[in-house]
């Protein structure tokens, strides 16, 4: 197998057309054009509809498509970490992030990022939306989620992994009474956010000793996606809150919450960097995800953040 044959027809098929092939990449329309009908004759099936008027694929052009976006990315991956190794990464690298992942773990480590890489400028935007990877040309898009579902022309990567975990200050406690199993925080105001509203009701989904399971419907007061607002408003008593292990480790290490159920928790809540695989990954970016992997496990283990920053 010619796998020149391979990229040509890529180059086809990505760009619609043989004429349109030739503007982008330089190659001519007739090289082109011999060098698929050649790799359809060592396949076997026709890869192109040949129409004057419209391009499409056929169904088996389609799947080569696909498995070719994944090849040429892993080239230009390989290519990419040749010339990271014989040049110094430069540019700018387009990030996405949880509002509070970059205010208070993504802000940690950039700096030393920033100083290990003194020509790599970083725009970051901190939203809680879900951004459009391609279509907004970002490089790097960060996502919190239990699952993730595979998109179009997209790379998932898993990162590092959280747990969620119950928590209440003392006074809550004090006027609640200390819960002994799940089932007793219906009679609670909780915190939470939209996503775990389910049917019109809102529920949690826990885990305990043994392999218990149970669903636990709960009232909250607020409701707010933002989890450092859900975290303060634990602290001052509002509600019984369900957060990431990391979000509450300072407040429960000096004592403003407690954990509660300590033996009950959600499924792992995982951190995805998420990439376009058609464009393939510059140095820059490939060396801020490469920092990533190695840190971002480690600042998730360390409580970071000081609840002053309220007050």
């Amino acid at each position: 197998m010619d796998f020149n044959d391979i990229y040509y027809f890529y180059l086809t098929a990505e760009n619609r057309g043989f004429t349109a092939a030739e503007r982008a990449s330089g190659i001519t329309k007739s090289l082109l054009s011999r060098r698929v009908a050649q790799l359809e004759e060592k396949v076997g099936v026709q890869l192109i509809q040949r129409n004057s008027r419209q391009f499409s694929l056929t169904e088996a052009g389609r799947q080569l498509y696909e498995g070719a976006i994944n090849m040429v990315s892993e080239g230009q991956s390989a290519y990419d970490s040749v010339a990271l190794l014989r040049s110094e990464p430069s540019g700018i690298v387009k990030v996405s992030c949880p509002t509070v992942l970059a205010q208070h773990h993504l802000s940690l480590l950039l700096p030393d990022f920033m100083r290990q890489y003194p020509k790599i400028s970083v725009s970051l935007d901190a939203t809680d939306r879900h951004v459009q990877v391609i279509e907004e040309g970002i490089d790097i898009a960060l996502r919190s989620t239990k699952s993730i579902d595979n998109e179009p022309g997209l790379i998932t990567r898993a990162l590092a992994t959280t747990k969620m975990i119950l928590v209440a200050s003392p006074s809550f406690i004090e006027q609640y009474g200390t819960p002994t199993h799940p089932n007793q925080l219906v009679r609670m105001p909780t915190l939470c956010n939209e996503i775990e509203r389910r049917e019109s009701e809102y529920k949690w989904e826990l885990f305990g000793p043994e392999g218990s399971h149970c669903i636990i419907k709960h009232h909250p007061r607020l409701f707010c996606f933002n989890r450092w607002v859900q975290l303060e408003s634990a602290v001052q008593g509002i509600g019984l809150g369900l957060l990431p292990n990391p979000v509450a480790a300072h407040s429960l290490e000096n004592g403003k919450l407690l954990h509660v159920l300590p033996e009950w928790t959600t499924k792992a809540q995982v951190i995805y960097a998420v990439f376009s695989k058609r464009k393939g990954m510059n140095p820059a970016s490939r060396a801020f995800l490469d920092y990533l992997i190695l840190h971002l496990p480690e600042i998730l283990t360390a409580p970071s953040f000081d609840n002053n920053f309220f007050t």
